[in-house]
């Protein structure tokens, strides 16, 4: 077997995020979305581009966030409690993680634009 190239995580290369991708179970839709908001990327969009970016961006951690909450629920009335439902719930919260910091990027992008003009 090959080694793994740690440094291209998600098409990402050259850019350390502080929630590692390398673990959440990301789709291949997710990890398009999340490439489109490295920095490299980011330079090239116009304010349009970004806005769209923000907008898809922002559903895609809501949606996340909505069943992450619908699952945790489910799971503490199912465990009996809180603290034994949240191990099971934590990749959903780590891939909340990896849209928060996208988003993040895109949002600062899109203020440094407006400034700009």
């Amino acid at each position: 077997m090959p080694p793994v190239d740690s440094s291209n995580r998600c098409g990402l290369r050259g850019y350390e995020t502080t929630v590692s991708n390398h673990h959440v179970n990301l789709t291949p839709q997710e990890i398009s979305l999340i490439a489109e908001a490295h920095p490299d990327a980011l330079a090239r969009m116009d304010g349009k581009s970004l806005k769209d970016l923000q907008s898809r961006l922002r559903h895609a951690r809501e949606k996340n966030f909505s069943l992450l909450r619908r699952e945790g629920a489910a799971r503490v009335e199912a465990e009996g409690g809180r603290g034994a439902a949240q191990p099971a719930n934590e990749k959903r919260g780590e891939k909340v993680e990896v849209f928060d910091e996208a988003l993040a990027r895109v949002d600062k992008r899109v203020e440094a634009v407006s400034d700009a003009e």
